[in-house]
């Protein structure tokens, strides 16, 4: 079968495309999957792990609710990713098109939809976009990430809860190979720093504002790996050296399996693909979530939090000094934790057979 995915804008949208497509390609080798994005730098840096023939760009635009319909730049950016949507369904004629989120999936699904393809949309978040609200009561059927995201699919035909899947390789990854890669120290604990796959540049100027709250005992018993984003990498891991911190900084880092397989605790946002992937490795967390985009992430921590090892901290009641408290106590957390206890990734791997069991009948019925 032919599968063509629409994932485009963030890591967050696209990582869930390339696992499923993972385990459907695992099944059958067959199996051809393409996807949609819109062509963004961080779209393309994500994308290198797939062959450059398997991506096409999408032109997407921002739906903002009912005054988007009005607004010519809109229409005409919808337009044009509509049309060449239906060039590339002609081309591709897949079997199934799959929308995970982000700007060109409503172009691609709905052409799809004119076409008489069938549809499937992926719903990583607890509450959804403006978008899948509206794409739900077209596509032919819906999988969710969270139960409590049912409320909000009333109107969809076909629903499924599968859980968010994640990349298998972040599951397996050695700790200490990771160690090793990084240059980390076994007898310490690792703090993730993430704030998303396009760097947050509030959480990164909080984190090293924090340091100068550091004690001796979180400088002595820490080493931070700081995927940092947009602010430079030299930057970061200068202002670490200068609180006498060990750390290493990437502005984007492509081997999330490395990354996590060294890490014992996180600092980063509450994105739906962060939360799927320290569920799988058991991580204690600080959560701080994007506090714009409808609020989705805070609903997503809130339900994260019920659960999971983790604490939720506002952004605009979060402070330095705050924020190198709760860092204190969930390192203390982490080391009250044993390593040998961790998880091996089952219930994340569950996720990713689920979506493609979903997306295999609906393709076959």
């Amino acid at each position: 079968m032919t599968y063509l995915f629409a994932c485009g804008g963030s890591g967050g949208h696209i990582f869930p495309a390339l696992a499923v497509a993972e385990e459907l390609e695992r099944r059958n080798s067959d199996t051809r999957v393409f996807y949609a994005c819109g062509g963004r730098d961080i779209e393309s840096e994500i994308f290198r792990v797939v062959p450059k023939d398997a991506v096409f760009p999408v032109e997407g635009a921002a739906f903002r609710g009912a005054g988007s319909i009005l607004d010519p730049r809109f229409l005409l950016k919808l337009t044009k990713g509509f049309f060449q949507a239906r060039t590339l369904l002609k081309k591709l004629r897949p079997t199934l098109v799959a929308g995970f989120g982000g700007y060109v999936s409503f172009p691609v699904l709905m052409a799809a939809k004119q076409m008489g393809v069938k549809t499937v949309l992926h719903e990583q978040n607890v509450s959804p976009g403006r978008a899948n609200r509206v794409l739900a009561g077209l596509v032919g059927a819906t999988a969710l990430s969270f139960e409590q995201s049912r409320v909000s699919f009333q109107k969809s035909r076909k629903i499924r809860v599968t859980g968010n899947p994640i990349r298998s390789s972040i599951e397996t990854c050695d700790r200490t190979e990771a160690l090793r890669f990084f240059g980390f120290s076994p007898d310490k604990k690792t703090l993730l720093v993430l704030g998303g796959s396009q760097g947050a540049e509030s959480v990164n100027n909080l984190f090293l504002s924090s340091l100068a709250f550091w004690d001796e005992t979180m400088k002595k018993q820490l080493q931070v790996l700081h995927l940092c984003g947009i602010m430079l990498p030299s930057q970061a891991e200068e202002a670490c050296r200068d609180a006498s911190v060990a750390s290493r900084a990437f502005s984007f880092f492509g081997r999330m399996d490395l990354a996590y397989g060294a890490t014992d605790l996180c600092l980063g946002r509450a994105g739906a693909t962060f939360l799927a992937e320290i569920d799988a490795k058991d991580l204690p967390a600080i959560l701080i979530p994007y506090p714009f985009a409808d609020g989705h992430q805070r609903m997503n921590a809130r339900v994260f939090a019920e659960n999971h090892r983790a604490r939720v901290a506002e952004q605009s009641e979060l402070t330095p000094q705050k924020l190198a408290a709760l860092l204190k106590e969930t390192l203390a957390e982490s080391q009250r934790a044993s390593v040998s206890v961790r998880p091996s990734g089952a219930s994340s791997g569950n996720a990713r057979r689920a979506l493609a069991d979903f997306f295999e009948e609906i393709a076959l019925t």
